[in-house]
C-alpha cells in the first residue's frame, strides 16, 4: 500500500515534468530558431519478491518511474522570408557563434536564431547585443569607407558579408561568417535567449564535454549548411503533436493521481481496522 503511494507519486512528478516541457514547447512555437524538447521516462528499481529458478520465473514489483532525459529535436525548421538582408537562416547543419561579455572575458555561445543588425561600431550583433563571429572566431566588424554612404549590406550563401555603397561599388574586405557544429548537439546546454553553451569545453577539455569536440567551419563547406539571407528559421515545434502529447500526459497524471488517492484510502481503512 505504502509502496503504491510512492510509485504513483513518482508517476505524478514525472508527468508533471513532461507537461512542463510540453508547455515550454508550445510557448515557443513562434520563437525563431527554437528547437522542440522531448521528455522521456525510464522505470526505476525493482523489488524482487521471489528469485527465478530453473522451474519458475522471478517475481518482481516495480517502484515507479523517473525522468530519463530531455532531448532536443535539432531537425531543420522551415525558412520564413522577412525581407531583411541581415535576417539570416542556416539551411543545413551548424550554429552561428556569438560572443558574450562575462566576468571571465568573452565567451562563445551558439544559436540558430539569425536576426542581426550593425551597431554604431560596425559590429554585427543580435537583439541582445552579442557579436556575430567570423570563421576565425573573431567578432565581425564592418569598416565602411569614409565619406561613402552605405546602400545595402548583403550576405552570400557562403557567408560573405558584402557592403554596397551608394555609387554601386562594394567593399574589398568581405568577412566570412563562421559556423560551428558538434558530434552530439544534445550535449549543449540551453541558457535562454536562444543560446547554447558547450559547457566551457575549451577549458574543461573535449573529454569532459558531452557535446563532443567543437567543429569549426564555413557555410557550404565540410558538411555545414549554407546561409539564406532575408529569412529566419522558424521554430520546429509541431503544435498538433504537442497538443496530442499534452492530452496523453494529462491522462497519465490523472491516472497516477487516482492510484494515489485509492492507495491512501486503502491505507486509512487498514489503520482503522485496529480501532
Amino acid at each position: 500500500m505504502i509502496q503504491s503511494i510512492y510509485t504513483s507519486l513518482a508517476g505524478m512528478l514525472s508527468h508533471r515534468t513532461r507537461m512542463d516541457v510540453l508547455a515550454n514547447n508550445i510557448a515557443n512555437i513562434n520563437t525563431p530558431g527554437y528547437k522542440a524538447a522531448q521528455a522521456s521516462f525510464q522505470d526505476t528499481l525493482y523489488q524482487t519478491i521471489r528469485a527465478g529458478t530453473a522451474r519458475s520465473n522471478p517475481s518482481q514489483v516495480g517502484t515507479g518511474v523517473t525522468l530519463a532525459a530531455v532531448l532536443n529535436n535539432f531537425n531543420q525548421g522551415s525558412l520564413v522570408p522577412t525581407g531583411r538582408s541581415l535576417d539570416l537562416a542556416i539551411n543545413g547543419n551548424g550554429f552561428f557563434g556569438v560572443l558574450k561579455e562575462t566576468d571571465a572575458g568573452e565567451e562563445l555561445y551558439y544559436t540558430r536564431e539569425g536576426s542581426f543588425y550593425m551597431d554604431k561600431d560596425g559590429y554585427l550583433v543580435n537583439s541582445n547585443g552579442l557579436r556575430l563571429v567570423d570563421d576565425s572566431g573573431s567578432a565581425i566588424q564592418l569598416q565602411p569607407r569614409s565619406g561613402k554612404p552605405i546602400s545595402s549590406i548583403s550576405v552570400t550563401q557562403l557567408g560573405e558579408v558584402v557592403i554596397t555603397y551608394g555609387d554601386g561599388t562594394t567593399s574589398s574586405d568581405k568577412p566570412r561568417i563562421g559556423l560551428f557544429d558538434f558530434p552530439n548537439p544534445n550535449g549543449l546546454t540551453k541558457i535562454g535567449n536562444n543560446l547554447y553553451s558547450d559547457n566551457n569545453a575549451a577549458q574543461a577539455g573535449a573529454a569532459d564535454n558531452p557535446a563532443g569536440t567543437k567543429i569549426d567551419g564555413r557555410p557550404g563547406e565540410n558538411g555545414m549548411g549554407t546561409i539564406e539571407s532575408g529569412c529566419l528559421e522558424s521554430s520546429n515545434v509541431d503544435l498538433a503533436t504537442e497538443l496530442g502529447n499534452l492530452i496523453v500526459t494529462q491522462r497519465g497524471y490523472e491516472a497516477n493521481a487516482r492510484v494515489f488517492t485509492t492507495s491512501d484510502e486503502v491505507l486509512r481503512e487498514t489503520i482503522e481496522l485496529k480501532r
